[in-house]
């Protein structure tokens, strides 16, 4: 009992010293592009967001067409005239009346514009007007919500790739302190120190450590290719 503990013990300071001796795992967050660039690109990528804003300029256009129609409406009128006058001045004193004619040369022209509307199609088109620039700023509000839930998204995902990225670096660590702890204990159950038991449970622990690594492993790789997917560009540096 009292060589097993000693084992143990041997085991542990074996162990704690290999991890302090172990590099850094080789997928580390360092590689991966900052968040804020991350989620501008998902939102700038996202295909519903780019359909929002296609039916955002048709909208806008629509209401430039609306506006326009008013200019059927509106008419410019005008005229000019040139010609000859002719006067007659009478002049009156106590002895008689005279009248006098004169011929002036005279040139004329007015410019004028007209509305043509009825109040009706006035209200019509001052409603068509309003109700797309309501619709512009519905699909405003859409875009800015669907931006929010990405940028949630984003986040999401990035702190599992983060977490998972930590995890694997532990657990690789962990693996090769195991690995190093099976050595000895080999070396203690062929010099007659440690029953196959030992050896064997050492054994059991590598492997654990092993499989849990290859999960984390494939996490990480999910993790990652979600995000990728999401943001629309590669997330490594």
């Amino acid at each position: 009992m009292k060589k097993s503990l000693l084992f143990l013990a041997f085991i542990f300071l074996f162990g704690s010293a290999s991890l302090a001796q172990v590099s850094e795992a080789e997928m580390n967050m360092s590689k991966i592009r900052p968040l804020d660039s991350l989620i501008q690109d998902a939102i700038d990528t996202a295909p519903l967001i780019h359909r929002l804003s296609k039916g955002q300029e048709a909208k806008e256009e629509e209401m430039k067409i609306d506006r326009k129609a008013w200019m059927q409406h509106i008419a410019l009128t005008g005229n000019y005239n040139y010609g000859n006058a002719v006067f007659a001045d009478q002049t009156v004193t106590a002895i008689e009346q005279q009248t006098v004619f004169r011929t002036n040369t005279a040139a004329t022209y007015n410019v004028g514009i007209s509305l043509r509307l009825p109040i009706s199609e006035f209200t019509a088109q001052k409603n068509k007007v309003k109700i797309n620039q309501l619709a512009i700023d519905e699909i405003e509000f859409q875009k800015e919500d669907l931006a929010n839930l990405i940028t949630e998204e984003v986040i999401k995902r990035y702190s599992n790739l983060e977490k998972s990225l930590a995890t694997l670096k532990l657990q690789a660590l962990k693996v090769q302190a195991d690995e190093a702890a099976v050595q000895v204990t080999e070396n203690y159950f062929k010099s007659g120190e440690a029953t196959i038991d030992e050896y064997r449970m050492a054994l059991d622990i590598l492997n654990t450590a092993k499989i849990e690594l290859q999960k984390t492993k494939s996490d990480a790789w999910y993790y990652l290719k979600t995000l990728e997917e999401l943001v629309g560009k590669p997330v490594i540096q």
